[in-house]
């Protein structure tokens, strides 16, 4: 499960607040160097251990960003000329192309950071509840929110279709080749369940009424302060005026 409840600041924060938030983080990327990216980053990491959930984002992004980093590292450093090349025992590599990878991986560890910050203390309810209360379309909102909602169930589906072909036999601790045939066995039927899901969560949606009005009324609408509001702004603000730097 993605969101990790809690009671610190940050879970009190409304969603588009924290919007905002990814939107500035989103603004830095084509701006700053990669060292402030990567400082930023750190500050999202060490803003979510104050919020009692860093080792989660920790492991997180460890899985996500370690192979990324070693895959931009051996591309740009030493497959791709990108300038002069040096020796470096029985290979070259080039340091331009060492400095342009470690941008990019600054860039998406600095989104990611900032991002699973985010989800992982935004009820996906609250956001959707948000964004319907902006006026943001239904079809638009639930764009946006259905896939948070999508991976915790593909997650247990997945541990469901594991757990039912080790019954079987089919074990996953036998060494490499079996994890990837157990992977390869999982795909097909999680594939499979995903597609028929679909029509059903189509045909929920529909008895629901979910195209017919252009906007709805909440029952339970969120409230903010207005020193929340004042801090949305100036998000806003900062990132259209990095915006506007860009452009210039």
């Amino acid at each position: 499960m993605l969101y990790r409840s809690g009671v610190s600041a940050l879970h009190r924060t409304g969603p588009l607040t924290k919007l905002a938030l990814v939107l500035l983080a989103a603004t830095m990327l084509p701006i700053w160097p990669a060292p402030v990216l990567l400082a930023a980053a750190g500050l999202a990491l060490a803003a979510g251990a104050l919020c009692r959930i860093g080792w989660a984002m920790a492991r997180r992004l460890a899985m996500l960003l370690v192979p990324v980093g070693l895959a931009l590292f051996v591309v740009h450093g030493f497959m791709l000329e990108n300038g002069p090349a040096r020796p470096l025992g029985p290979l070259d590599y080039y340091p331009q192309g060492l400095a342009r990878a470690l941008t990019y991986f600054a860039r998406i560890a600095l989104l990611l950071t900032v991002s699973l910050l985010m989800v992982m203390t935004t009820r996906v309810n609250d956001l959707a509840r948000a964004l319907d209360q902006k006026g943001l379309p239904p079809a638009a909102a639930y764009l946006l929110t259905a896939p948070l909602n999508l991976v915790d169930g593909i997650a247990d589906e997945a541990a469901a279709i594991r757990d039912s072909l080790q019954v079987r036999g089919l074990a996953a601790r036998s060494g490499l080749r079996a994890r990837v045939r157990l992977l390869g066995a999982m795909l097909m039927p999680l594939v499979r369940g995903m597609i028929s899901e679909a029509g059903t969560r189509a045909e929920a949606l529909e008895a629901r009424g979910f195209r017919a009005l252009p906007h709805r009324s909440l029952l339970d609408p969120l409230t903010e302060t207005p020193a929340e509001v004042r801090l949305r702004m100036g998000l806003l603000l900062a990132s259209g005026a990095q915006l506007l730097v860009l452009a210039l």
